[in-house]
């Protein structure tokens, strides 16, 4: 797929070893900027895919909002966040604003 070092050995330290499920297509359309739609049970790899797109994209050297990632419920938007941080080994900010 073409991803960074440093988001590789993010990936690998959370224990993942190859692309799980929709991962395989959903993970490079989001990359190149397209809408994905990734259907699968839970813990199949859906945030990770969203998370790991994400990071791939980042332009570290503007210093300008990167991504703003809306989720319909508080624990959704939590675990949208720590797999971000879970997945990033350089020097990121991630800032959460739960509102309703």
């Amino acid at each position: 797929m073409g991803l960074k070092k440093d988001l590789l050995k993010g990936i690998y330290s959370q224990g993942y070893d190859k692309p799980a499920g929709c991962q395989t297509s959903v993970i490079p359309s989001l990359i190149e900027g397209r809408d994905a739609i990734c259907q699968a049970q839970s813990g199949m790899g859906k945030t990770a895919s969203f998370c790991i797109s994400i990071l791939q994209r980042l332009d570290l050297q503007n210093p300008d909002c990167k991504a703003l990632v809306l989720a319909p419920t508080r624990e959704l938007a939590e675990q949208v966040k720590l797999k971000l941080l879970n997945l990033k080994l350089v020097s990121i900010r991630i800032l959460t604003f739960p509102f309703w």
